[in-house]
């Protein structure tokens, strides 16, 4: 599979998840998704931030088709 049709499926599986996400718009369950996730990181003791973080290097590693192994904390 090509990285643009894995970025074009990992799209669609966001678009599904946050129309089932709640009744509001899309954008705006994304923004109660996130906010979910930050609590959901506080009552589990993860570092939500530090997950962005690792989140936006794997974004960039996709647009660029390059492998990214680096998932957990050191």
């Amino acid at each position: 599979m090509t990285a643009d049709a894995l970025i074009r499926e990992r799209v669609e599986r966001c678009r599904d998840a946050l129309i089932g996400y709640a009744d509001d718009g899309l954008f705006t369950n994304l923004i109660d998704l996130l906010a979910d996730a930050m609590h959901f990181c506080d009552e589990s003791g993860e570092d939500f931030h530090y997950a962005l973080a690792v989140a936006g290097k794997h974004y960039l590693a996709e647009l660029d088709g390059e492998p990214t192994e680096e998932r957990r904390m050191p």
